[in-house]
């Protein structure tokens, strides 16, 4: 894989993105993004490089995979990727009042088949959430940040807050990598973002005042049942390409989902 010095980029030039990483400090300069990872540890630079040269030439279509490696005295301090143009998080592109389900449902069905391929390409996301997906007004949709994947052996120590929240915190379960894995991790970002509220604090009674009107949500019931019950062992998750009915087109408002006194101590 091709690389470059750190000290040849002209950081004055670039542009700093609206948008950061939590490990990670983004700049722009046309359409490339440079990532410098900051944030990481020695060894987890030096882990990552092994695994990224592993990754050369794996290309898939809609995920911003690295180009060059930026590198200091033989060491890895980040890397290059193509960069989406006009896009926002899939997380904040919803975070409204009022929810456009058939919208989101589209950009979400788009993300799942991403995820497709690239569990076909053996990379597992592991730190997946809505936060690391991107989406434009134009209806198009690109994984970012897949450095954190676990690939052909190499293994990553992130999961996503909202995964850590719910099998570590909540199940006590222990992270198997598996392609499954990735799909709750989907669900559970899924729920999060329709609801506002994650998913094991989620009432059967909040759960069915939008099921009752979405579709998609009740075809999902049964796996929501499952992850939130502690008694039995997770399952196998499908894709949220199989659960997602196209025809859902409700407009709902967040506030009206608050109860009585979250709206008095909204005021």
């Amino acid at each position: 894989m091709e690389q470059i010095k750190l000290n040849d980029i002209n950081f004055h030039s670039l542009q700093k993105l609206k948008y950061q990483g939590t490990k990670a400090t983004l700049y722009r300069d046309g359409n490339v993004c440079f990532k410098i990872l900051d944030g990481l540890y020695d060894d987890e630079k030096e882990l990552l490089y092994k695994k990224l040269l592993d990754m050369e030439g794996i290309r898939i279509n809609n995920v911003l995979l690295p180009k060059k490696l930026i590198v200091k005295g033989g060491k890895l301090q980040g890397y290059t990727m193509d960069y989406f143009h006009n896009s926002i998080p899939l997380s904040d592109k919803f975070s409204v009042r009022y929810v456009d389900s058939k919208k989101l449902f589209d950009y979400v069905l788009k993300a799942s088949k991403i995820l497709r391929t690239i569990h076909s390409n053996n990379i597992i996301c592991q730190d997946l959430s809505f936060e690391n997906i991107l989406v434009n007004d134009n209806g198009n949709v690109a994984f970012c940040d897949l450095d954190g994947c676990s690939y052909d052996g190499h293994i990553s120590p992130f999961i996503s807050i909202l995964m850590k929240r719910f099998l570590i915190d909540y199940r006590d379960e222990k992270i198997l990598l598996s392609s499954n894995l990735d799909r709750i991790s989907m669900l559970i970002s899924f729920y999060y973002l329709i609801y506002a509220k994650e998913i094991q604090c989620l009432t059967k009674k909040q759960y069915h005042k939008l099921s009752d009107k979405i579709t998609t949500l009740e075809n999902a019931k049964m796996y929501a049942n499952m992850l939130v019950d502690r008694n039995n062992s997770i399952g196998q998750v499908p894709y949220l390409d199989e659960l997602i009915d196209l025809n859902d087109d409700c407009i709902y408002d967040r506030y009206k989902q608050l109860s009585l006194v979250r709206r008095f101590l909204k005021r």
